[in-house]
């Protein structure tokens, strides 16, 4: 049995957040939430209810510090930062469909950088 899960968030253009999270055999897919002190402590309910020592992955280009250091106060959490370059090398390995949402930059972000959270040892 995995203990783990893994989370990917990505940032909308409205700036919100978006966050999967791949728990045993399941995608969940979070409503936007707002990028406020409330919005994100919304975030961390939804990964804690969710999922137990989660493995999120972030782009650099999008996470404020004030995620990360709310993130960084789940318990048992490890945090990875995702490059651009970094995710194009696990297109070879993604399903068609997620890698047409990295190049399209779609609303899958998120579930990408939680396959690639996976992924990284």
């Amino acid at each position: 049995m995995n203990d783990r899960c893994y989370v990917g968030i990505d940032n909308t253009d409205e700036n919100e957040w978006l966050v999967a999270l791949l728990g045993k055999d399941t995608v969940i897919l979070s409503k936007p939430f707002k990028n406020t002190p409330a919005g994100l402590g919304d975030l961390v309910r939804f990964v804690t209810e969710h999922g137990i020592r989660p493995k999120i992955c972030l782009k650099p280009s999008h996470p404020s510090l004030k995620l990360i250091n709310t993130i960084g106060n789940i318990p048992d959490v490890e945090v990875v930062l995702m490059s651009n370059a970094g995710l194009k090398m696990h297109l070879a390995w993604l399903p068609k469909v997620m890698a047409a949402s990295y190049i399209q930059n779609g609303p899958c972000q998120a579930q990408l950088l939680a396959y690639c959270a996976e992924r990284v040892a």
